[in-house]
């Protein structure tokens, strides 16, 4: 089979995709991360396997919208992972009202806007656990939480430990 370029050839997609396990996995080695690495490594060889159908499967100009609406949000979000967002500075940062864009989020990633924000903190924090001499409180204000207990009980809640326990768990 001889596989030419084409217009519709999605690579950044691909790019993309693969970026995203790679940050997964940079993020720690717990077992969802995990998990969600692997369901998108698979849909990653699906791109490849299906080639045809994956390029005949484009978006339409609606979703590709919608699309950069979310990743011009997960920018900002990780631009200002020290801040404490509210839905309404995400919404006026997009251009949308706060229930239209909860929506449009919601639907791209799965995730309210909110949670997902969340999610990158402790990402984030587990980064500074597994490679810094940081302590627990001063992760937790690098990722603008600012309680201590409010940032262990959603770390464990996101993660599945307290993040003492992160912090001990050899890694690789």
């Amino acid at each position: 089979m001889d596989i030419q370029p084409e217009s519709h050839s999605r690579i950044s997609t691909r790019i993309n995709l693969f970026e995203e396990i790679f940050n997964t996995l940079k993020n720690g080695y717990s077992n969802e991360n995990l998990r969600y690495a692997f369901s998108m490594f698979h849909f990653y060889l699906g791109t490849l396997r299906y080639i045809q159908q994956f390029r005949n499967a484009t978006a339409n100009n609606d979703a590709a919208e919608d699309e950069n609406v979310s990743e011009l949000a997960i920018h900002y979000m990780k631009e200002n992972l020290g801040k404490k967002l509210t839905l309404a500075e995400l919404a006026d940062y997009t251009g949308y009202s706060s229930s239209y864009f909860s929506n449009l989020f919601l639907k791209r990633t799965g995730y309210a806007p909110l949670s997902y924000f969340n999610q990158i903190k402790i990402q984030k924090a587990c980064q500074f656990l597994d490679f810094t001499d940081m302590k627990v409180n001063q992760v937790c204000y690098r990722v603008g939480i600012e309680d201590a207990y409010y940032f262990s009980r959603l770390f464990s809640q996101i993660m599945g430990m307290s993040p003492r326990e992160y912090k001990k768990v050899k890694k690789g």
